[in-house]
């Protein structure tokens, strides 16, 4: 696909973007993230008291017909975290819907509580979350879709 804002082509895996972790265990120290966190590609724990998934939310790109991907964190209930690592190698498809709340700020993004919608999915894929209605950008530019020349920059910084 061309890029509308510089004609670039544009491959696949620049459309998504992901965090390597939630922002609460970035922002420690190595040797405090080391002490108290425990972290895994898909699963982090901080203190043994706060649990995060990571999954992905998708947000339609406007003029583009196709959606960006924010590979993100939510930190979760420790019933939910549990159920998805008992989930983890499973089809967890028809599982409840479980709440959980944004635990990254992608750039350009106020920080903010955003409640998220969280379907498990098959063993080989991230869970999918949805944010709940609230006054942000982020959740707003999920239903109206993230306008070009913002997914442009994004791509620019990060997936290029």
């Amino acid at each position: 696909m061309k890029c509308p804002c510089c004609g670039k082509e544009v491959e696949p895996h620049q459309m998504d973007v992901a965090f390597g972790l939630p922002d609460a265990i970035f922002a420690l120290s190595v040797e405090q993230r080391e002490a108290r966190a425990k972290t895994h590609t898909d699963l982090c724990s901080l203190d043994d008291k706060r649990y995060f998934i990571r999954g992905v939310v998708y947000v339609p790109v406007q003029e583009l017909g196709t959606k960006f991907g924010w590979g993100v964190w939510a930190e979760v209930s420790e019933e939910t975290f549990d159920r998805y690592y008992e989930l983890y190698d499973k089809d967890g498809s028809n599982e409840p819907l479980a709440a959980g709340v944004l635990a990254n700020t992608p750039p350009g993004y106020a920080a903010v509580e955003q409640p998220l919608e969280i379907q498990f999915g098959p063993a080989d894929k991230r869970p999918i979350f949805k944010p709940t209605p609230t006054d942000s950008e982020f959740y707003h530019e999920q239903i109206e879709g993230l306008p070009v020349r913002k997914w442009h920059s994004i791509i620019e910084r990060y997936a290029g």
